[in-house]
């Protein structure tokens, strides 16, 4: 079975202050929304004041009720424009951004901090400006746009520490030692989140100790200290359990079972599992019900008990489809990301830039003529660059789209249920040792899938392995009806040849779904690879009913895994500059298939 999931870290968020209010309390929100929501009916007037309690209140919403939190900072806007009050606009920007960003829309939480940013850079508000560059640091950070998040985390520090401003001070120490633990620098990443938690404590904050001690226990797991790690989980959940913060309580306790895994500790980390899975369920974390239920599904394997561990399992898979489907649309949207970020910060110094310009032209009138000139030159440029950016943007935009259909039509939703009721079966008949063989190779497909999920080219042996057991377990569910050879030409080393993941797989799965499936007699598929001056060939070749009486049959599914598959070829041939080909034959009996692909080789 899979392995427990990577732990979750928790960035320290930005809270919004504002002078002429108090702060927000974090485990005082419902009263303290009760009261601004009060004070904003009996402070009907337009000002600043009304500024502070909208935006106020909107943040007290982020965590509880983000959606219905825009209608206060949108009129927190609108006032801040007609008053002309730099300060309330840019905090309501960044509240703005705050709201979109939790509810995982990071392409409008960055456009929401950018025009907070554009604000604060023309105005004398130092410490606002700092604190979106943390916001900005943390959406690279989700992007794994490391060296980015740390440019606007070490701003947002050195702005923190010269206007002391502790709680700052922390959130950004935080955020710069999570991610030198996601680079593998735990021990830098230690000595930071250490910093941030001597902060922490003398601001008396429960949900920054708990959340900093949390990812502790993350950096002393990964550094496999796990006694160490365990003492810092356990510190966690204590105090998320005192404060009630369900959140990190949650999370905690499955790092918790996770290590005791790691011990050999089966029965603590049922404990902790279980514990975790009722918390998870309390919050509707999604999520981390999948957490728990995988952690189970391992334990009940490891202690023998095949039936709870193959129940905790399929309970696993259906609440992780859930969360695939959102992970993958997430996927192609960080993906999209990565171009329209960059687009986005051209039009962002852009009008920095001419804001900027119009208060020079006014103080240097007198070169208006040279600075027409440069300008003109410059804008001629920056627009060739954009259309060049934008046909670069274009052209990843798709393979980006190619990437996460092709990830999506790898796990076949029949192919997963019919696989799961076909072991299901098995215990039933208590035939457990073929239930455990079933298992074990389709949870093997299963990981070997969705780590090459997110890798362009691997070996070509690796390739074949997982096409081998692809084919070894629909053999199973066929009963053995089917059988198979894999031939590799001795011209081509397999473990230096590079391929595309399982570019392979929908062909053969078209084979065994339309051609032989549906046959009388045995099935036969032929693989087989060989080179052709700069080319790998790639042919399957089967013996069933063929494509002609499979027309009118074949699935969209199946259609779109060949559609998606001449989409990802056409990439490659754009950018390897050499052009692949898919043909098919159809045969007397059986259909052939041959796939051109780019020779590319490792070493």
């Amino acid at each position: 079975m899979k392995q427990p999931k990577p732990h979750q870290t928790f960035k320290i968020g930005l809270p919004l202050f504002f002078a002429l209010l108090f702060s927000c309390n974090a485990f005082a929100q419902t009263k303290i929304l009760d009261s601004l929501l009060n004070q904003l009916a009996q402070h009907t007037q337009k000002d600043t004041i009304r500024v502070g309690y909208l935006v106020n209140a909107a943040w007290n919403m982020t965590h509880t009720n983000p959606k219905d939190a825009f209608k206060y900072v949108d009129e927190a806007i609108e006032i801040s424009n007609q008053l002309n009050w730099p300060r309330g606009s840019i905090s309501a920007w960044r509240q703005k951004g705050n709201l979109y960003y939790v509810m995982a829309d990071n392409l409008n939480a960055m456009d929401a901090f950018q025009e907070g940013l554009k604000i604060a850079q023309t105005s004398d508000h130092k410490m606002l400006e700092a604190s979106l560059y943390g916001n900005i640091g943390n959406i690279h950070a989700d992007l794994k746009q490391n060296q980015k998040a740390l440019e606007n985390y070490f701003l947002y520090l050195k702005t923190a520490r010269t206007l002391q401003q502790r709680p700052d001070e922390a959130r950004a120490l935080t955020n710069i030692g999570l991610v030198y633990g996601d680079l593998g620098n735990q021990d830098v990443g230690i000595a930071y989140l250490d910093s941030a938690l001597v902060l922490a404590k003398e601001e008396k904050n429960p949900y920054f100790i708990a959340g900093i001690i949390n990812n502790l226990g993350i950096m002393y797991k990964d550094k496999k200290a796990y006694n160490t790690s365990l003492e810092y989980y356990q510190q966690a959940a204590d105090l998320a359990k005192e404060s009630q913060i369900k959140y990190i309580e949650a999370s905690a306790l499955n790092s918790l079972g996770k290590v005791n895994l790691a011990l050999g500790n089966l029965d603590e980390a049922k404990s902790k599992a279980e514990e975790g899975l009722a918390m998870s369920k309390e919050i509707n974390a999604v999520e981390w019900q999948a957490d728990s239920w995988e952690l189970l599904s391992t334990v009940n394997e490891q202690q023998g008990n095949m039936e709870e561990a193959l129940t905790a399992y399929k309970n696993h898979i259906q609440l992780r489809d859930s969360v695939l489907n959102e992970e993958k649309k997430a996927e192609l949207t960080k993906k999209e990301m990565q171009f329209q970020l960059e687009k986005q910060q051209v039009e962002a110094d852009e009008e920095i830039s001419r804001q900027r310009l119009v208060k020079n032209v006014a103080i240097i009138g007198g070169i208006l003529l040279l600075l027409a000139s440069m300008i003109g030159y410059m804008l001629y440029k920056r627009r060739r660059d954009a259309l060049d950016q934008k046909k670069l943007a274009d052209f990843h935009t798709k393979v980006a789209e190619t990437e996460l259909k092709a990830l999506r039509s790898q796990m076949n939703p029949h192919f997963i249920f019919n696989a799961l009721n076909s072991i299901s079966d098995y215990v039933v008949k208590n035939d457990v040792e073929m239930a455990n063989t079933y298992l074990l190779k389709f949870a093997k497909l299963t990981r070997a899938i969705l780590e090459n999920s997110e890798k362009k080219w691997i070996t070509l042996q690796e390739d074949l392995e997982l096409i081998e057991l692809y084919i070894q377990i629909e053999s199973l569910r066929l009963q053995n009806k089917l059988s198979h050879t894999i031939k590799v030409d001795e011209i081509i080393d397999a473990e230096n040849t590079l391929v595309p993941p399982l570019m392979l797989q929908p062909f053969i799965e078209n084979s065994i779904w339309h051609g032989i499936a549906n046959g009388k007699h045995p099935g036969e598929i032929d693989i087989h690879i060989k080179k052709e001056e700069d080319m790998v060939v790639c042919i399957v070749d089967d013996n069933g009913v063929g494509r002609r009486k499979t027309l009118d049959v074949q699935s969209d599914k199946n259609s779109m895994g060949l559609k998606i598959t001449k989409n990802r070829l056409d990439i490659i041939s754009e950018l390897k500059k050499v052009k692949g080909s898919i043909e098919m034959f159809d045969k007397e009996q059986g259909l052939r298939v041959e796939l051109k692909l780019p020779l590319e080789l490792r070493f």
